[in-house]
């Protein structure tokens, strides 16, 4: 079982999850990611954060910080660090499905190395930043739950966004799509959540009826 610690407390969850942080000051971010980073280093799963090169650098900093030594585990390839964005963009923009893919080759690869699990934490505000729309991130959330919730996958994926920059309903929205939310300072499991089956339904519905009225 993998465990998330969050302000002191630390929650246990399954790999198949992924879950959705939303900050609003960077020294959450770090200390979530490299605490759940951290622990798998530790032991026989693959650590991967994608994020711009300040917050790579902070994140080095954290693991270090912890008496962990980060070259070898670079060069073990149990860790994997990654700042430029066009990694996981497909032409420059943001694709759902492409990014989706990019997670299910990085689980097939740490299988084949020998690892047990993948942790991931992507800096989700770093890599949407002017190349998507709301839509299209919801997209990629409610495909995500659908293939590591539902599918089991041996992942457990962080996706962090600061909600200052997001319009309001788009925090509701991607709240129903992850059954474990952080927020802030806090770590719950998310009573609004909305399976992704019954999402995408819902998400096709209202992309029909706007289509119909003319929106």
């Amino acid at each position: 079982m993998i465990e998330l610690e969050v302000n002191g407390k630390r929650e246990r969850i399954r790999p198949g999850l992924h879950i959705c942080q939303l900050y609003n000051q960077r020294d959450e971010l770090t200390h979530t990611a490299a605490s759940l980073l951290r622990d798998g280093l530790r032991g026989s799963d693959k650590c991967y954060f994608a994020g711009p090169a300040e917050r790579v650098a902070d994140m080095r900093n954290a693991l270090s910080g912890a008496q962990y030594d980060v070259e070898q585990a670079l060069g073990t390839r149990q860790l994997q660090l990654v700042d430029d964005r066009d990694e996981l963009l497909q032409n420059g923009r943001f694709d759902p499905y492409h990014l989706l893919a990019t997670h299910l080759a990085l689980i097939g690869k740490a299988q084949n190395e020998g690892w047990q699990t993948v942790r991931a934490v992507v800096d989700m505000g770093w890599l949407v930043q002017d190349v998507t729309t709301p839509d299209q991130i919801l997209k990629y959330e409610a495909a995500s739950d659908a293939v590591f919730t539902f599918q089991s996958r041996p992942i457990v994926a962080l996706l962090q966004y600061n909600y200052a920059e997001l319009p309001g309903e788009l925090v509701v929205e991607l709240l129903k799509l992850h059954p474990i939310a952080v927020v802030g300072r806090f770590i719950k499991r998310n009573p609004y959540y909305v399976n992704a089956e019954d999402y995408t339904v819902k998400m096709i519905r209202r992309t029909q009826q706007s289509q119909a009225t003319g929106g």
